[in-house]
């Protein structure tokens, strides 16, 4: 799932007549955030994690519920024994031991199995794709039957549905269900429509959102009722299934969400999204928030929703898969007439740029604590680039005495906060955690300053330089650089790469020689390093790199990476090749082709990067629940979750990713990827997997020799890129951008 929506807890049980809106007048907050205990409202739904006892590896295939039972399937990969799928009964409390079921093993050896639904006519069914496509049996969603609980499972897949396309492909069934006659209502992702099917035959179509991944429950039966996800993405549409009439529409959510559909009793229905639980009419009607989404699973990111159906007495069930741990979670939820509906205080979190791993937090940290509610805002999204007018009114609040609880800190400019008392000092936060919570100690004095801490990193990039000889010590300064280009003038000194990933980490590599302690430039090292960067790119031939390639800078999306430049071919004697690990998954490529060029990595200037680093506003009244967040954000949930924006900072993260590192399941993936070399035309070719456990151990040991946070004025950085970009493009000189870097920041410096 892609969660869009900030995060804002306490909507609790939320009544209106075909609108979501709030539940009458209310006291308002105050300056505290408290409410008076006697209108406090109570009664909301609440989550409760099952805690099926899977094995490590062990990922969720679906769940349903049948005769009061809870059944819950997983497939468990092994690469000696290929797949084998296991099903769990819970009842009265009790998980049964894991069972395999010989049936669905059986056909794992011919299809990978990914989805499982209980039928209204009382029947199970699979989804499956081939192992081995072939003419015969392309690639494409198979669907297969179970009558009464037997071994035996039988293809029920419509003909139309086997059939090859011109691109030698059958039809992408996402989504399976199946009415009380046995009809099959199909979510085809090739056509974008959801299909129902009598005896074979199609006998009804109707457009709905194309939905090119399984599992999204996109498309729900019950009784003579067909729910689909409209085209638009914004609604839900019914149609009979005895005359396929339109019988009525519910618009639910924004654009962009999951939408997840289970039906209730007496043609009520319930859908499961990013944003929380919802109970409504087919008509729209009487719509009901039962569960805000920030209170629950639903609301995390690295998580996927296999299945989601009601149960008995209004509860629900959501078997969630979650990626980011190679793992599942199997949550209900039922009402608590005893639980609060809207928290009693609030905790204002503020970063410019949307986080994922901020986003983990908040879906912990409320679950934790039911009487808080945290109120996450940002200025831009993940991928988006923050404007200066939004760091300006950001200081004008903070040095106002105002601003969020929580702030985090990345890309504003940190020093100038702490000279003016904006942060509050953390120290003993840090040294309990570092004791108590495993933090690793060297990365949580990144932002210590005379012995004060004024921010918490909760992930951090590890930049790595890699050459086949000593061709790294050119990078140690701008005066080394510029002798070695003086001494070889058509010295490539980088790897391929394009010309603004090589201006961006030469510039972080080059970083604090040109900043000086004040924080203004030093104009004439400026000028040199610029004239060094125009060479290294004619030498390069970037232009022609670019071309082959298809690159188009203006398509590039904000990233925060700053050390990544000379990986695309290789490596050439003489060439220095860097880039930033990010965490496990991103660990893939890059130390994939080290080991096969045969080279030790090595530390750049002994830098990390913090990223998410947490802070407390000095002006705050909420210190102790401020540092519970800040707890949340180093917890083994969120620090073990792969959110793709750095690496976890905590002992036990790492070493469950080193465990987790040398299981079957880490180590079955495989990524082909081939590319031409520009440079040879040649196809190169190449296959590589998840790292083991041993690369892992080795990088951990060398985060841990580094002393030298790179946190660099993210205002400078972009100034300093964006004149680059104009002496690359001709229209202006080393000399020229250097002045006008040295102005730009002595204006942004004095304001």
């Amino acid at each position: 799932m892609k969660w869009r929506k900030i995060l804002a807890a306490g909507m609790g049980l939320v009544l209106a007549a075909g609108l979501m809106s709030g539940c009458g007048d209310q006291k308002k907050e105050t300056g505290s955030g408290k409410k008076d205990d006697q209108e406090k409202a109570m009664g909301r739904y609440v989550e409760e994690d099952l805690k099926p006892p899977v094995q490590d590896g062990e990922t969720p295939l679906g769940a349903y519920k049948k005769d009061g039972i809870l059944h819950l399937y997983t497939s468990g990969a092994s690469q000696d024994s290929g797949t084998k799928y296991y099903f769990y009964q819970y009842q009265d409390g009790q998980w049964s031991e894991a069972q395999e079921d010989a049936g669905l093993t059986a056909m794992g050896s011919d299809f990978m199995l990914n989805h499982l639904e209980y039928g209204e006519d009382g029947n199970v069914y699979a989804m499956g794709t081939p192992t081995n496509p072939t003419d015969a049996m392309p690639y494409g969603g198979h669907i297969f039957k179970n009558t009464q609980d037997s071994d035996t499972w039988e293809d029920v897949t419509p003909e139309n549905l086997t059939k090859a396309d011109e691109n030698g492909y059958a039809a992408n069934v996402t989504d399976v269900h199946a009415l009380a006659d046995g009809s099959l209502c199909v979510a085809n992702g090739s056509t974008g429509q959801a299909e129902i099917y009598k005896d074979g035959e199609k006998v009804f179509s109707a457009d709905m959102e194309p939905m090119m991944s399984n599992f999204q429950n996109t498309i729900g039966t019950s009784q003579n009722r067909l729910a689909v996800t409209a085209k638009d993405g914004k609604s839900i549409t019914f149609y009979d299934t005895d005359d396929y009439s339109e019988t009525g529409s519910a618009a639910l959510t924004k654009k962009g969400e999951s939408f997840n559909l289970a039906p209730g009793a007496d043609g009520t229905w319930y859908c499961l999204t990013e944003g929380g639980i919802v109970r409504f009419q087919e008509t729209g009607d009487l719509m009901e928030t039962l569960l805000d989404g920030s209170y629950g699973k639903m609301g995390a990111t690295g998580v996927s929703v296999i299945s989601f159906f009601s149960g008995d007495d209004d509860e629900f069930y959501a078997l969630y898969n979650e990626y980011d741990k190679g793992g599942l979670f199997m949550a209900r939820y039922t009402y608590n007439k005893d639980m609060p509906v809207s928290a009693d205080n609030t905790l204002t979190v503020y970063g410019l740029k949307e986080n994922k791993t901020v986003q983990q937090a908040i879906s912990l940290f409320q679950t934790q604590n039911p009487d808080v509610r945290v109120d996450y805002s940002y200025a831009v999204g993940e991928y988006e680039k923050p404007s200066s007018d939004d760091i300006r009114n950001l200081n004008t609040e903070l040095l106002g005495g105002n601003g969020a609880d929580v702030l985090i800190l990345d890309s504003l400019p940190v020093d100038s906060y702490i000279e003016k008392g904006v942060l509050a000092d953390i120290s003993s936060l840090k040294e309990e955690l570092v004791k108590d919570g495993g933090m690793l100690e060297n990365v949580a004095a990144a932002m210590e300053r005379d012995g004060k801490v004024y921010g918490l990193p909760a992930r951090m990039g590890l930049p790595v330089m890699a050459s086949k000889d000593d061709s790294g010590k050119v990078l140690e300064s701008i005066e080394a650089l510029t002798s070695y280009l003086g001494e070889n003038p058509e010295a490539q000194v980088l790897g391929d790469t394009v010309h603004t990933s090589a201006a961006e980490t030469l510039l972080a590599v080059m970083y604090e020689e040109l900043v000086k302690e004040d924080g203004s430039i030093d104009e004439e090292k400026m000028a040199e390093f610029i004239d060094d960067y125009l060479q290294i790119c004619k030498n390069m031939d970037t232009q022609s790199l670019e071309e082959a390639y298809g690159y188009d800078p203006g398509d590039t999306e904000d990233r925060n990476i700053y050390f990544s430049a000379g990986y695309f071919t290789g490596y050439e004697d003489g060439n220095v090749t860097l880039c930033e690990l990010q965490g496990y998954s991103s660990m893939m490529y890059p130390v994939y082709s080290i080991k096969k060029a045969g080279i030790e990595p090595k530390a750049v200037k002994n830098y990390y990067v913090p990223y998410t680093i947490a802070g407390i506003n000095a002006s705050t009244k909420q210190q102790e629940t401020a540092e519970l967040f800040i707890k949340a954000l180093m917890s083994d949930d969120v620090q073990g979750s792969e959110t793709w924006d750095g690496f976890p900072v905590t002992e036990s993260a790492f070493n469950n990713m080193i465990a987790y590192a040398d299981t079957d399941a880490a180590q079955k993936d495989k990524v082909t990827s081939s590319y031409k070399d520009p440079k040879t035309g040649e196809e190169v070719m190449d296959e590589y997997g998840n790292v083991d456990g041993q690369s892992v151990q080795t990088y951990l040991d060398l985060i841990r020799t580094l002393d030298a946070p790179f946190v660099p004025n993210q205002t400078l950085f972009d100034t300093v890129l964006e004149e680059m970009e104009k002496c690359y493009e001709g229209t202006e000189t080393s000399a020229e951008a250097a002045k006008a870097i040295v102005q730009k920041m002595d204006t942004y410096l004095s304001e």
